[in-house]
C-alpha cells in the first residue's frame, strides 16, 4: 500500500477527503487492507478521524469496514457493474436528449474540443498518462451534456451512481481500440447535438454506454 503524504490540515473531512481521493485515484487499488495506524501516521492525525473516514467511505461504498482489522478498498463483482451500467443506460440516454434542446454554441464547441483532445490521446503512446487524462476529458465530456439537460433530480441520482472507483478502473482497462470507438462515439454525439435531434441523441448514447458495459465486462471476467 502507498504512503500518502502528511496533510497541511488534517481535520476529520481532510482525512475523509484524502482517502477517498487515493481510491479514486487508484492509489489503492480494489482489496487492499488499509489500516488505522498507517494512515494515521502517514497523515499526522490520531485514529480517530481515520475510523471516522472508514466509517463514512463504507457507508458511501468506498470501503468494506473490518471490524478491529481497519477497513479494505471495495472490490467490484460482475454484478456491480451490471447494475450501474443498467441504471446509467436508463437516465443518461435520457438527459442526453434533453440537453440536445438546450446547449449553448459555447458547450458545443467545448464538447467537439474536448472530443478531439481524446482523439489525439488515443494517438499517443503513455497508457498511465492517457489513463488519467483521458478520465478528465471524458468527465467533462459527460458533465457538459448531463448538465445541460437542466434536470437537477436525475443528475444528482446519476452523479450518485458515478461517483464510485469503478468508473476509474473502467477506463484503466480500455484499450486503444476501446478508446478508438469511444473516441467516434464521442463525435457522433457531437454531431448529433449540433442537430439538434434528440432521437439521434439519445439512440448514440445509450449504445456509447452499452458499448463500454461489454468491454468492461469481458474485462472482469479475465480477472
Amino acid at each position: 500500500m502507498p504512503t500518502p503524504n502528511p496533510l497541511p490540515t488534517p481535520g476529520a473531512d481532510d482525512v475523509y477527503s484524502a482517502i477517498k481521493q487515493g481510491i479514486a485515484q487508484a492509489h489503492y487499488a480494489p482489496g487492499a487492507h488499509l489500516r488505522e495506524a498507517h494512515l494515521a501516521e502517514a497523515y499526522g492525525v490520531s485514529r480517530t478521524p481515520v475510523r471516522e473516514a472508514f466509517r463514512r467511505l463504507g457507508a458511501e461504498g468506498w470501503l468494506e469496514v473490518l471490524p478491529h482489522r481497519g477497513a479494505r478498498v471495495k472490490q467490484w463483482s460482475v454484478r456491480d457493474i451490471e447494475e450501474i451500467f443498467e441504471a446509467r443506460a436508463l437516465i443518461e440516454p435520457y438527459l442526453a436528449a434533453q440537453a440536445a434542446h438546450h446547449l449553448g454554441q459555447g458547450q458545443l464547441d467545448e464538447l467537439l474540443a474536448l472530443a478531439e483532445h481524446m482523439a489525439a490521446l488515443n494517438a499517443s503512446g503513455d497508457p498511465q498518462a492517457v489513463t488519467e487524462a483521458w478520465f478528465a476529458a471524458n468527465k467533462r465530456f459527460h458533465d457538459v451534456i448531463n448538465e445541460g439537460a437542466g434536470n437537477r433530480r436525475l443528475l444528482a441520482s446519476l452523479q450518485a451512481l458515478k461517483e464510485v472507483p469503478l468508473i476509474k478502473w473502467t477506463f484503466a482497462t480500455f484499450g486503444q481500440a476501446d478508446r478508438a470507438r469511444s473516441v467516434r462515439q464521442h463525435f457522433e454525439l457531437v454531431q448529433a447535438l449540433r442537430a439538434r435531434n434528440p432521437q439521434w441523441v439519445e439512440a448514440v448514447m445509450r449504445s456509447h454506454l452499452l458499448a463500454a458495459q461489454a468491454s468492461v465486462l469481458e474485462n472482469a471476467h479475465r480477472r
